[in-house]
């Protein structure tokens, strides 16, 4: 019986060894990996910039009716040429003015049919005439002047002119130059960041290891526009405020 215990314990002894063994080896080949993980950083660099739109895209619609197709496109062009010299009057360039094809749509209405007892027993829809309408697109580098002619377009109403004004579109035409050097100042921000964290800890920044440049959102400047993950691009402020973030990560010496 006593030997029997003897072997017992001598086999306990050689997998307690084994158990240690093996334990050390996985310390040992994990403790690099670690060490490699706690000597790098992540910082994610940002920017913001204020800009104001240097180009303006302005659209609006005129619109006649009438039951007569030749009447309804006499109205059309009359009504055209009321424009021209309301743009004209304005000192801005026909180059500058688009007239888009006109649009025609024929128009009905229901006439209904009563009863005996004021009840409807049929309906049917009687051709009401032409609706012709046209849009006009106003493109310029002159922002000021065209957003002061879309507030005044409506005042051919008093000369029988049918015509709507849409919200201008506001854009930026060095767009691309400005994303390139956000990039830059987000970049130089992130390392910045590194450098800081990295030195105040008695450390020192090594060399780039990623990068990742995030969406640029564009958003009316002091505007309530919200960020959105495939990135936001206000078109009705003239004022805009530019973001953009780049993440980093650095080896640390």
């Amino acid at each position: 019986m006593k030997k029997i215990y003897s072997e017992l314990s001598i086999a306990k002894s050689i997998v307690i060894s084994v158990l240690i063994i093996v334990l050390f080896n996985v310390i040992k080949l994990g403790a690099p990996y670690a060490l490699k993980k706690k000597q790098s950083i992540n910082v994610k660099g940002s920017v913001a910039v204020d800009f104001t739109s240097d180009y303006i895209v302005w659209d609006s619609q005129f619109y006649n009716k009438d039951i007569d197709l030749t009447q309804a496109y006499m109205l059309m062009k009359t009504d055209k040429n009321k424009i021209i010299e309301f743009f004209n009057s304005k000192k801005i360039n026909d180059s500058l003015v688009t007239f888009k094809s006109i649009q025609i749509i024929k128009t009905y209405k229901k006439k209904y049919k009563y009863g005996d007892d004021g009840d409807i027993v049929n309906t049917e829809d009687v051709f009401d005439g032409y609706a012709l309408s046209q849009d006009i697109i106003v493109e310029s580098n002159d922002v000021v002047l065209i957003e002061k002619i879309s507030n005044e377009i409506t005042d051919l109403i008093a000369f029988n002119v049918n015509i709507t004004s849409n919200q201008p579109k506001y854009y930026y035409t060095k767009l691309s130059d400005l994303k390139i050097n956000m990039i830059k100042q987000a970049a130089e921000d992130g390392l910045l960041r590194a450098q800081t964290a990295v030195n105040s800890s008695g450390g020192k920044l090594g060399s780039l290891l990623s990068a990742d440049i995030g969406v640029f959102q564009i958003l009316g400047k002091n505007s309530d526009d919200k960020f959105t993950w495939g990135g936001t691009l206000n078109l009705f402020s003239k004022d805009k405020t530019a973001y953009v973030t780049v993440k980093q990560k650095y080896s640390i010496k």
